[in-house]
């Protein structure tokens, strides 16, 4: 009998425990980002919403990603009421990476033609880690308006079309040796934009880049203001041979306007994607802030690595669109896109996917009227265990809630596995929470002591 007790104790503890441990792998929160309704730039604009169809389809997801992906498509009915045409402007706020941007992406069709927008780069919004998000702080609306500008921005470090000189040294080390390129320059009187340089120092304003070249290599820097002291040597096994060959380290110099060089260099660097849906202007805009502000942070000096990383960053991103209405007309306006929602391992067991969808934009137009909105989950978490809205649950693990207006609060909904949140459920979240990825070792050696406790406890009772 005591045999019998002892395996069905061992046994609960273990499987109890089981999907926990699997359940363990990988990271425990990883940031999403809310979507957000289309908004008229014309605060005043007279056109109204009859209906907006809402639809988040997870069906295609598959587990590649580290949150769970899918496809919102919002489809309005808009009115023009009065007598006359109406051009509209309208304004879409996305969250996204410069480098995950593709034309497939993002779909916008007015009667199920589609349509041109323009993107325009917003601020940086990458805080992914933090459970202590506030979804709030992502949309500034009048922010994002006032940000919309189709002029070129004007940096304070440097100007436009400011004349400078480019370097292009082109090194060819010998066997066994390592050719150091070295860059002296006052940071008061001159600016460098270098690619290919690995160290760097200040003193007083004086700043010192350098380049270590191990093999084969090219490597520029662009000096705006005053030109630069330019040093070159060889070192062989470790022990400094004085000043290179200058076969092994060729040197071209050209005196070019900055914009042009800074374009140029831009678009062969960003993902082609990238290139075929922004203006040049954007493009210059977003890349020139970010040199004005390393320029300011690191003394006149930009690394090309510094630089580049800018397209890694997700970051709001407008997309405007124009509409025109005819007098007393109705049209069918739909935007699709990607998104993506918040997985959160910190409260339970397996991951919470939450997601958020900003509605505030609609209130900007002249009336709004009847809300339908349908999640279609997916297998991986196909239940709503939360949302702020009363959804009822259909055939196949489908959502929908019909609002006859806009709720007082922004949508947002929570996906899961199980249709309820167990107490083990959130044990096994505090877990998670407070020792990450030591989680798995714990629960490990905690399911081995309890086992040595009950052999024991069983010992000691014969």
């Amino acid at each position: 009998m005591k045999k019998l007790i002892k395996s069905m104790i061992l046994a609960t503890v273990i499987l109890s425990f089981s999907t926990i441990v699997s359940a363990n792998s990988g990271p425990i929160f990883w940031q999403g980002y809310p979507s957000s309704d289309v908004m008229s730039i014309d605060a005043d604009s007279p056109i109204a919403v009859k209906n907006e169809n809402l639809v988040f389809d997870f069906s295609d997801y598959n587990d590649a990603d580290l949150t769970i992906c899918g496809k919102v498509t919002a489809t309005y009915k808009m009115v023009n009421p009065t007598e006359e045409t109406q051009l509209v402007q309208m304004a879409f706020p996305y969250v996204e990476a410069l480098k995950s941007l593709s034309p497939e992406s993002i779909v916008i069709t007015a009667d199920d033609i589609i349509i041109p927008y323009d993107i325009y780069f917003g601020e940086v919004v990458e805080i992914r880690g933090n459970p202590r998000y506030e979804k709030e702080t992502i949309f500034d609306f009048a922010n994002i308006v006032n940000a919309i500008s189709a002029e070129p921005y004007s940096a304070k470090s440097f100007e436009e079309y400011e004349r400078g000189k480019l370097y292009t040294l082109d090194i060819k080390p010998i066997a066994n040796q390592v050719i150091n390129i070295v860059v002296n320059f006052n940071s008061s009187k001159t600016k460098v934009f270098a690619t290919g340089f690995n160290a760097y120092e200040q003193n007083n304003g004086k700043i010192k880049i350098t380049a270590s070249c191990h093999r084969p290599e090219t490597i520029e820097f662009f000096v705006l203001g005053d030109d630069i002291a330019l040093l070159t040597n060889t070192f062989t096994a470790g022990k400094p041979k004085g000043e290179t060959d200058l076969s092994n380290c060729q040197i071209e110099t050209k005196n070019l306007e900055f914009k042009p060089y800074f374009m140029d260099y831009i678009k062969k660097r960003t993902n082609p994607s990238t290139r075929s849906m922004t203006s040049d202007t954007q493009l210059y805009n977003l890349y020139a802030k970010a040199l004005d502000k390393y320029f300011k942070a690191n003394m006149g000096y930009c690394s090309d690595y510094d630089f580049m990383e800018q397209e890694e960053y997700k970051r709001i991103m407008t997309l405007v669109y124009t509409v025109q209405f005819p007098k007393n007309s109705e049209k069918k306006i739909s935007v699709s896109y990607k998104t993506s929602g918040t997985m959160d391992k910190t409260e339970t067991a397996k991951p919470l996917y939450s997601f958020d969808y900003i509605l505030n934009p609609a209130e900007n137009w002249k009336n709004f009227k009847n809300l339908n909105i349908e999640v279609i989950t997916p297998k991986e978490a196909p239940y709503i265990v939360k949302s702020s809205v009363n959804f009822i649950k259909g055939e196949n693990k489908i959502y929908t809630a019909i609002l006859p207006t806009l709720p007082k609060e922004d949508l947002s909904f929570t996906l899961y596995a199980d249709k309820k949140i167990t107490l083990l459920d959130k044990t096994v979240g505090n877990f998670q929470s407070s020792f990450g990825y030591l989680t798995l070792l714990i629960i490990g050696a905690f399911v081995f002591l309890i086992r040595i406790m009950i052999v024991v406890f069983l010992k000691k009772s014969k």
